[in-house]
């Protein structure tokens, strides 16, 4: 026979409640489907989890590189020697920042030092201290306690390191650490104590391991110069204007600049990486149809093997719209709790690995995103079981059951 005697008992438990059944004996015949059959729904379960944590992930990229780069220094500028051909004079700070609509002016000079007996490369810079806490807002958005950077403002020759490395290297508050010059350079070894531990500020991580005060790099390395610097603009919408601006009064100096706004930088490196709006719309789209194909092929071979079960709920009284909505809930239960499981697990994938490591703040599922998601869960149970559906709504019940 194509049908299970044993939901019998559910289907004269059907007649006695009227043509319509009872809506408790339909889950019952659904759930009992499903557990029958419990390794093809795990298996179907399963991959409409990782498809839809591809979703979800790949969604939550999508809006990080639209916004991010917005989120991140819209009142920035990039500005640096022309070409990098020569370092820019310290003297240039405080000319730019009389320029009208600049808030502050973050100076900064570095260069990569070693540490340790395995001599483990390091990235140290010089900064500008007071500006570059007021341009980062490291301590409003969480990126430093207040006394430690109080700290660090009083001590010249103090240091903020990064989470990361002070962990990497056991490195604690009030240690003094001594960092080594790399081969051919002439450069002393540089000393300094950690007074500050940089977290993220501003959903970024931090681009330098140690940050020192601008004096003490510059005394340190013997140089009147700096590698590029930040300007802060008081008017975000001005940034561009003002750069234009900046670059005009220096272009026939001897120190010719090109100043760029942090905003613009960040969309252009974007771009050059990749078209990423269409790269995750080729690959979202090509999961989903993956997905589709495969719910819709379990759903079809599963109503086909029950094909007499349905015509003997028709003969005890259950209509075709009863028949279809009965088809159209094994496809929900089927798809949407597994939807949600992987929508669910794409969110602690991007808070756990995707958000550190791509180091963009904007990263994240936003309520448009759910929504679009649990739409797509519900139009693919739609989808899936419209065809099987229809099939079970057309039996001629009589015709089956003589088959047996």
């Amino acid at each position: 026979m194509l049908y299970d005697t044993s939901v019998s008992k559910v289907y004269v438990g059907i007649r006695a409640t009227g043509p319509y059944g009872d809506r408790s004996e339909m889950k019952r015949i659904v759930f009992g489907t499903l557990r029958r059959r419990w390794l093809r729904t795990l298996l179907t379960g399963l991959s409409t989890l990782v498809a839809f944590m591809l979703l979800g992930f790949f969604l939550a990229i999508r809006h990080g590189f639209a916004v991010g780069p917005t989120q991140v220094g819209a009142d920035l500028l990039l500005l640096e020697p022309v070409g990098g051909s020569s370092p820019l004079p310290v003297g240039l700070l405080s000319t730019v920042r009389s320029f009208p609509g600049v808030r502050s002016v973050v100076g900064i000079d570095g260069a990569p030092m070693l540490f340790g007996t395995n001599r483990q490369p390091l990235v140290v810079e010089g900064l500008s201290p007071e500006a570059f806490l007021q341009v980062s807002d490291v301590v409003g958005s969480g990126g430093i306690p207040s006394v430690q950077a109080q700290r660090w403002l009083a001590d010249a020759t103090g240091a903020l390191v990064t989470e990361e490395i002070a962990r990497k290297n056991g490195w604690r508050l009030g240690e003094t650490i001594t960092l080594h010059p790399m081969p051919g350079a002439s450069l002393r070894d540089l000393t300094f104590q950690i007074e500050g531990v940089l977290g993220k500020f501003k959903g970024v991580s931090p681009s330098s391991d140690v940050n020192l005060h601008l004096d003490y790099v510059r005394r340190w390395a013997h140089l009147d110069s700096i590698n590029f610097m930040f300007v802060q603009v008081k008017d975000a919408r001005q940034a561009d204007a003002i750069a234009q601006v900046i670059e005009q009064k220096f272009a026939n100096s001897a120190t010719p600049v090109s100043t760029q706004s942090f905003k613009s930088l960040l969309q252009g490196m974007a771009e050059r990486l990749a078209d990423v709006n269409t790269l995750t719309f080729v690959v979202i789209v090509a999961s989903l149809f993956g997905l589709f194909l495969i719910c819709f092929n379990t759903l079809l071979h599963s109503v086909s093997e029950r094909l007499g079960e349905f015509a003997l709920l028709q003969a005890v009284g259950f209509s075709s719209p009863r028949l279809l909505w009965l088809v159209l809930l094994e496809a929900f239960l089927a798809i949407v709790p597994a939807a949600a499981a992987g929508i669910f697990s794409a969110l602690l994938v991007i808070r756990a690995f995707a958000g550190p490591r791509l180091n963009l703040p904007g990263i994240t599922l936003t309520p448009a995103a759910l929504a679009m998601s649990a739409f797509i869960a519900v139009g693919l149970s739609i989808l899936c079981s419209a065809l099987p559906g229809l099939r079970v709504a057309r039996l001629n019940c009589a015709q089956i059951l003589r088959k047996g």
